[in-house]
């Protein structure tokens, strides 16, 4: 008895049939798709019916598809035939500050593609370190679905620079961003975002980018700001450098993460109002109340 429906043709028109060109054509890459045979799908270990069954899919299941490969696409637990499959419109994943998140996923079957399922518990933040002129969000994408990002076996889920944000994986993924070893719960439980810090850049309003993009997945998977902690927190590395060397830096930056697109306004406001440094900014920013407080300092007559 087939459990799926990859060994019947398009539709159930049952085992035997002739398959047309038509059939044979690969899809074109969409990231989700929906289920439609009435029988379900079945889940192979690789791109075609010579590979071992690992499960099913139901009729209707809508899934990320991350790659194709000879008709088949991959989601995160296995490989699906694209023709049991219906490309349907993903909603477009933007940052309440208005930026769109490009996705540019590293190619699957790449060394740094690790796999495996991500509950995304934690967000892991790191820099670049890299300050070369030109070392942006999508110059750090092409680096890692490279040879050279393979060999050296890093990946992450996003990297945010003054003007983008990236993203290389699904979050729900694992990946070889804290150091902590392949189970470690910095790679196997965490979603990596690296700030860009090349010189060319506006390192603050790249922090800013990155705040925005935590808001976003700490709604999206329901992650405490208690969650959202260094690289240094799960081996030591002292990353992300910039910030850890700042006075003040990371409390300022949880406080961005928590206090929406309205915080910046609210800084300039309060910083021109009163006259204030920007040390005495990012002191009261890292107020536990801090948030709160600009707010009302901003609104105060």
């Amino acid at each position: 008895m087939n459990d799926g429906a990859d060994e019947t043709c398009p539709g159930g028109r049952g085992e035997g049939c002739e398959v047309g060109e038509d059939d044979k054509k690969e899809k074109p890459m969409s990231e989700a798709y929906q289920v439609t045979p009435s029988v379900g799908v079945n889940i192979r270990s690789g791109p075609g019916t010579g590979y071992s069954k690992v499960g099913a899919y139901a009729q209707g299941t809508v899934v990320t598809v991350t790659a194709t490969r000879d008709g088949w696409g991959q989601t995160e637990k296995g490989w699906v035939s694209l023709d049991y499959l219906e490309a349907v419109e993903a909603a477009q994943r933007v940052t309440d500050n208005g930026l769109r998140i490009q996705a540019r996923y590293i190619d699957a079957g790449r060394k740094n593609r690790p796999g495996g399922v991500n509950p995304c518990g934690y967000i892991t933040i790191h820099e670049t370190g890299n300050a070369a002129r030109g070392a942006d969000a999508a110059a750090h994408g092409a680096y890692l679905n490279s040879a050279a990002g393979e060999a050296a076996l890093v990946s992450w889920h996003y990297t945010v620079d003054d003007h983008a944000i990236v993203q290389h994986l699904p979050d729900g993924e694992t990946a070889y961003h804290a150091g902590d070893g392949p189970k470690g719960t910095g790679n196997a439980r965490s979603i990596g975002v690296e700030i860009c810090v090349n010189a060319d850049g506006d390192f603050a309003k790249a922090r800013e980018n990155a705040a925005s993009l935590v808001r976003l997945l700490m709604e999206e998977h329901g992650i405490p700001i208690g969650h959202v902690v260094q690289h240094n927190h799960w081996n030591g590395k002292d990353c992300p450098y910039t910030i850890r060397h700042t006075s003040g830096a990371w409390e300022a930056f949880l406080a961005l993460c928590e206090g929406g697109p309205c915080a910046k306004t609210n800084r300039q406001t309060v910083q021109a109002r009163f006259g204030l440094a920007e040390e005495t900014m990012d002191y009261l920013e890292a107020y536990r109340y801090g948030a709160d407080l600009l707010q009302k300092l901003a609104a105060a007559n």
